[in-house]
């Protein structure tokens, strides 16, 4: 894009307003997160390979940035083997349930020793332990040729890891809100105001895409493509997000929000939720 483009393009945020460009943000990532969680090869090779790729080679980034978006990208791109049959649907789900545990101990590892975020540590400690209790499946040809499409519940407890024959709604729902809470209280702790509200869309895309195709078992497949698109995004893009979304009153609410009592209060509701899933699992609820 040349600088004449780019500067028109910032200008038409800039005459907009603040309100309005976060909800053109959010409905485009939301958009393109569920357009390639439904063609994982048409679409999402394209955004959530391809220019991740990119900006892996020629942007600079924060180490954890650079981690996450590695590990992101490796999964949009091991979805390719179910898709030309060279692996089974479900060894990938479990690969990606796997990897969802690896991706919230990295935050979680960040929480300890970086970000001094203890109460949000034991949350996420706990949410990567529970990754254990969910249950994922493969549908293939969801959308035609060369598609396919997971999805990831809670449910009571198999012989075999991540497979269950039963969905359980609301354990599922609670496992999501507790992860949302949690992943927004880590980004305020790594990043700033501007990219927290931000990650506020980002984390709201997976919520209204299941709000749309009203099935929480999708949730996981479009909270990866969103955090792809959106990281890339946020990457590419930063100078000016800083700038697009810096709020003042949302600064002073982020504040706030990391003092220790407020963080400690929802530890406990995050373990809660956990809680649920967990109760699912081994039968207690």
């Amino acid at each position: 894009m040349s600088n004449a483009k780019r500067n028109a393009f910032w200008s038409f945020f800039d005459r907009i307003g603040q309100l309005p460009t976060f909800l053109i943000w959010t409905a485009l990532i939301c958009a393109v997160s569920m357009l390639a969680s439904y063609f994982p090869l048409w679409v999402n090779v394209v955004v959530n390979v391809l220019l991740p790729v990119l900006v892996l080679l020629k942007l600079k980034m924060v180490m954890f940035e650079k981690l996450k978006l590695s590990t992101l990208v490796l999964m949009r791109a091991l979805i390719l083997l179910p898709i030309f049959g060279f692996m089974s649907g479900e060894l990938f789900v479990k690969i990606v349930l796997v990897f969802l545990v690896i991706n919230c101990m990295e935050a979680t590892m960040t929480d300890l020793l970086k970000n001094h975020q203890p109460y949000n540590f034991v949350t996420g400690l706990a949410l990567s332990l529970s990754v254990l209790t969910l249950a994922g499946k493969w549908f293939p040809g969801i959308a035609g040729p060369f598609t396919g499409i997971y999805t990831a519940n809670a449910g009571p407890r198999t012989e075999a890891l991540f497979v269950s024959d039963q969905v359980v709604v609301i354990g599922t729902i609670c496992w999501l809100v507790a992860y949302t809470i949690w992943n927004w209280l880590f980004v305020i702790g790594e990043f700033s105001p501007s990219i927290g509200y931000l990650h506020i869309g980002i984390l709201s895309s997976p919520i209204l895409s299941i709000l749309l195709t009203m099935n929480p078992g999708y949730w996981l497949v479009f909270r990866a493509n969103s955090l792809t698109c959106g990281g890339v995004f946020q990457i590419y893009c930063k100078d000016n997000i800083e700038k697009q979304l810096e709020n003042k009153k949302l600064a002073a609410f982020i504040d706030k929000v990391k003092s220790r009592p407020v963080q400690l209060v929802l530890m406990i509701v995050n373990l809660i939720l956990i809680a649920v899933p967990v109760g699912i699992y081994f039968g207690f609820i």
